[in-house]
Formats: C-alpha cells, structure tokens, sequence
C-alpha cells in the first residue's frame, strides 16, 4: 500500500479514532489502527472489541491500495508533530512501513492486518433516521444522569427508544432521571428499545458535528451510528432498563418558577460551602436557600419565585440540581414539588414532557 495524505486531515482522523484504542491490553493488535486504502477511499478502523470506530478519507491519494496496521498513540504522536504538509505511508516489507512527510522518515514494524478483528455487521433493513444536531442536543441532556455503578449494571447506559413517531433517550442512576424526547421526528413504523453504554454515548458527542443526519442500526445486540464519513459501532448494556413513566409524577399542582440564570448563579454560590446537600424553604414568592456545613459554616440566600401553594421544605443533594439547570435552555426553570419527602419534577418553562428531571429528595 501506498498513499498520501494531508498531515492536517490526517491528524484530525486519527485524534478521533485512537479514543477508542485501549491504553493497556493482553491483545497487541487492537492497540493498532487498521488502514485501508480502496476504491478511491482510505478507512480508518480502531476497535476495543466492544466498540469500533470507522472514518473515512477520500481527498487523498492512493498510489497503492492495500491495508495496513499501526500503533495508534505512537502515530498519532508522531502525525500530530509534523508540519502541514503531505504525509506518505508506504508498505516496504512484509511487517513494515515507512512514514515520510518533508524531511522527516520514520518506519515502523506492524502486525499483519488480517489479524484486525473484523467489523461486526449490524443487520438492519430500516435504520432509524434523526437530525445529528438534534440528536446531539438530546444526548446531552441526560447523559449526566448515567448510573456508573457497575452492580446496577442494567442503568450504566442511556435508553434510546423509538415507537410511534416519538424518540426518547432516558438515564437514571436511581435518584434522578432525565428524559428528553421529541415527537414526529422519525417514522411512524419503526419500533426500537436499546440502552447504549455510558462510553459509547461519550464517545458519540465528541464525535458529532451537528451536520446532517445520522443513522442509526440495531439487531445482534449491537447498535451503528453511521454519520458525516463515520460509523461508529457499539455492543449494547444487557438486562432491562426499568419502566420510567411509571416513576413520572402526574399529579403535581405546586409548582415554582424561577429565573435560570438567577437560579444557577445561587447554585454555584450554595456549591461553594462544600456540602452536598442544599435545603429548600417555599413559601409565597420567596425561595430560601440554605447550606449547612459543621466545618465551614451556614449559607442563606433568598430568591424572589413565582408561587402560591403551601409552605415546603425539601432538601436535594446540590451537584443534581446543579447538573440540571447547565442544560435548561429557556430564561425560567419550573420545579413542580408535592411535599419535602417526594420527587421534584424540573422543567423548561413552557415544556410539556419534551424535557424533565425528576430528582429524589434528601433525608431531613
């Protein structure tokens, strides 16, 4: 194999490819990229066996089709201090290739490339077709809510459900749940329920651009994302993600509104008292905040709201609520609360169940 490839393109593709690579592993080869260069494209291919990665390249030169492997941080170290000019790869032996850009030739010893493992095929005749910016905005208002408690192994990922015309993504970690959805944004006939590891999910926000459209493939117990030049392939989480509309509050009538921008600046100043808990008193159009903390001191803070229920006092651990309101996109929050010891459900002002957290409360 032979080709040539601008070292600013290059640099780009492998950054993205190499997050998958595994920093340490008993299995040499998959510490190695697979490149591939056919038909007018070179593919970039990394993989940890639970995920793969594919990109690809077309402005580029092939002299030479054929595949090989390389180190993935070592070329990418190397890729990322050379100057912006052309890079050739070049097979010259059996096991060994010769990277040259400008004055600078370096040749590396590989693992012969059909020891790679091969891509899995994600068998699925109807994929799932959503705007990537909107999936981009939905990932990230709930990912923060992911359990990482690997013995409720069945929440250490996002849902991602498509029934009706309506798509959902949920995540919970058992004292808070985020939910976010959108209606009549994919066919009506397709039907998917699959929950997406925590990793994987990371992985694709760092990934998408917010350009085009995704696709997205199920079947085997895996799922593809395939986007703007990329496929991005994930094993799935195992066991059942519980039934979340069951733990949705339908009932709330006190409701509390509040200016965003307001309320997140209170948060941060809360936060600064090192507790985990901040407590609430409600009551008329006031809000008081306070922090308590043995070895640091008292914080008190009170926030002019809209409300006319009765007086509730209710206490939340501070980094959910803090988590929350960075992803609330409208000038006032809604925090619908029945009394000190159930749920709160936040909100986007204005939004029906487009957008909600529900947050467990603290003991008293």
């Amino acid at each position: 194999m032979k080709v040539k490839i601008p070292q600013e393109k290059l640099c780009d593709v492998l950054s993205k490819v190499r997050n998958v690579v595994p920093a340490k592993t008993s299995l040499p080869i998959i510490s190695s990229i697979l490149v591939t260069g056919e038909g007018g494209v070179i593919r970039f291919t990394s993989t940890d066996l639970k995920m793969v990665i594919e990109k690809e390249l077309d402005d580029c030169e092939i002299i030479k089709e054929g595949k090989i492997t390389i180190r993935a941080h070592l070329f990418y170290n190397l890729i990322s201090r050379l100057p912006k000019d052309e890079v050739s790869i070049e097979t010259l032996e059996e096991n060994q290739i010769v990277v040259k850009c400008g004055r600078t030739e370096v040749k590396y010893y590989t693992i012969p490339p059909d020891d790679f493992p091969p891509t899995p095929l994600v068998v699925d005749d109807s994929p799932l077709v959503i705007s990537e910016t909107l999936l981009l905005d939905m990932l990230k208002k709930v990912a923060f809510a992911v359990c990482t408690d690997e013995s409720r192994y069945a929440l250490t990922g996002v849902l991602m459900e498509a029934s009706d015309g309506k798509f959902s993504v949920v995540a919970t970690d058992g004292r808070r749940l985020s939910l976010r959805r959108e209606y009549g944004v994919v066919s009506d006939s397709k039907s998917m329920r699959v929950t997406i590891p925590e990793r994987t999910i990371r992985e694709l926000l760092s990934q998408m651009e917010g350009v085009g459209d995704v696709r997205i493939f199920s079947g085997g117990g895996r799922v593809a994302f395939e986007f703007n030049r990329t496929k991005l392939i994930s094993s799935l989480v195992e066991g059942s993600f519980p039934n979340y509309e069951v733990v949705i509050p339908r009932d709330y009538t006190k409701e509390v509104v509040i200016s965003t921008a307001e309320w997140k600046e209170v948060l941060r100043r809360a936060e600064s008292m090192k507790s985990t808990i901040v407590r609430f008193r409600i009551a008329g159009e006031s809000l008081e905040v306070y922090v308590q903390n043995p070895e640091v001191g008292d914080f008190n803070e009170g926030v002019d709201v809209e409300y006319n229920g009765d007086e509730v006092k209710i206490g939340f651990n501070i980094e959910y609520l803090l988590d929350v309101v960075e992803h609330i996109p409208t000038d006032k929050v809604v925090m619908s609360v029945k009394d000190g010891s159930s749920p709160c459900v936040i909100k986007p002002f204005g939004s029906k169940d487009e957008y909600l957290n529900i947050i467990m409360p603290v003991r008293a």
